[in-house]
């Protein structure tokens, strides 16, 4: 696969999350509840931004030949994750008997990375062959 096909798989899996939390969270408030629709759709929304944002601290600080970006880039992504943690400590407090929606919402990116690895392994023609 050449590195075009591959940026453009990067490209469509925050999009793809966003639609799978949108089908998911309808069907979560429809079948269970309202706040558990809104957490799905909240999840999928977090992770998709945490993949965007993972993305261009790739980008941007991990090719770079500087200790001093290294370092600055090593402080940015502790205060992220220190913000992921607290998204989801607030999360907890107020929404403890919905954590799992949240989950499932954020988890829905790993569904979105499988679907990109099955349509990057069905155009390869070796695979095929």
């Amino acid at each position: 696969m050449n590195n075009h096909g591959l940026e453009k798989s990067i490209r469509r899996v925050p999009l793809e999350t966003l639609i799978l939390g949108v089908i998911s969270g309808a069907a979560a408030f429809f079948l269970f509840e309202p706040a558990s629709g809104v957490l799905v759709l909240a999840g999928a929304i977090l992770s998709s931004l945490g993949f965007i944002s993972v993305k261009s601290f790739v980008d941007r600080y991990l090719y770079s030949k500087s200790h001093r970006l290294r370092r600055r880039a090593l402080i940015f992504y502790a205060v992220r994750l220190l913000l992921i943690c607290l998204i989801f400590l607030i999360i907890i407090i107020f929404f403890k008997t919905r954590i799992l929606a949240l989950a499932a919402g954020f988890s829905l990116i790993v569904i979105s990375i499988i679907l990109e690895v099955v349509r990057n392994l069905a155009s390869l023609k070796l695979w095929k062959a």
